[in-house]
């Protein structure tokens, strides 16, 4: 598997694939559209889809341009054949288990002849999943979506790329990591009575005095060359 090393992710998707300039992109699951900003700037235009967001026109950033679209992974409102790549970063894990099927044959249909389609998905291990794990353990919801991939995906495309990369998380404290992780609750399933829980700040604090970088593992799957 290639390492690429610390980066965001939108950094790690070029890395991955070269320049975006020019390309038709989906964003499934773009949550409030910042790597769907980010890969505009850099002159791709992305249409970002998220059940939980509000719809917005075309925007004009950098060299490229992003819309928002609500709806589900599992029911893209766009046509045939209209993209050139197909990205779900930190999302695939958040679709159900009866539409994982749906929601990867939703982006092969809208992928090009020669589109690609980007899968990056944390994996349940290092710091953040340890400190986590008592309010938020993803560890079946991330192995179904490694299952849909290898069910769904793969018999689909005849080039198929694993590679990785971590993403920082650096926090100055608890009630920094505590402050976050409660925002992030509008996409997904815990209470802030959950993160503020004493477990959850020993586990923190442990990490934390060992000196150890919040370092998330990522696992790219990378998709090209569709079959027929």
């Amino acid at each position: 598997m290639n390492d690429l090393g610390l980066l965001k992710h939108a950094d790690a998707i070029v890395a991955a694939l070269g320049s975006v300039s020019g390309l038709d992109v989906v964003d499934v699951g773009c949550g409030e559209g910042a790597n769907a900003r980010i890969l505009a700037a850099n002159g791709a235009n992305v249409t970002g889809v998220d059940p939980f967001m509000e719809p917005a026109d075309w925007k004009t950033e950098g060299s490229g341009r992003y819309r928002l679209l609500k709806s589900p992974a599992d029911a893209l409102p766009l046509d045939d054949h209209s993209a050139d790549l197909v990205i779900f970063v930190f999302s695939l894990h958040h679709v159900p288990n009866e539409k994982l099927a749906k929601a990867l044959a939703e982006a092969r249909r809208v992928l090009k002849p020669t589109g690609r389609l980007y899968v990056a998905e944390p994996l349940a291990e290092g710091p953040n999943h340890y400190v986590s794990a008592p309010y938020h353990d993803e560890t079946a919801v991330r192995a179904a979506a490694r299952s849909a991939l290898d069910a769904f995906a793969a018999p689909h495309f005849t080039d198929h790329r694993h590679l990785a990369y971590a993403d920082r998380r650096p926090y100055n404290n608890f009630d920094d990591y505590a402050k976050r992780m409660i925002a992030n609750r509008r996409f997904n399933g815990y209470s802030e009575e959950a993160v503020l829980a004493p477990e959850v700040r020993r586990r923190f604090d442990e990490v934390f005095a060992s000196g150890k970088p919040f370092d998330q593992p990522v696992r790219i799957d990378l998709f090209s060359q569709p079959n027929p």
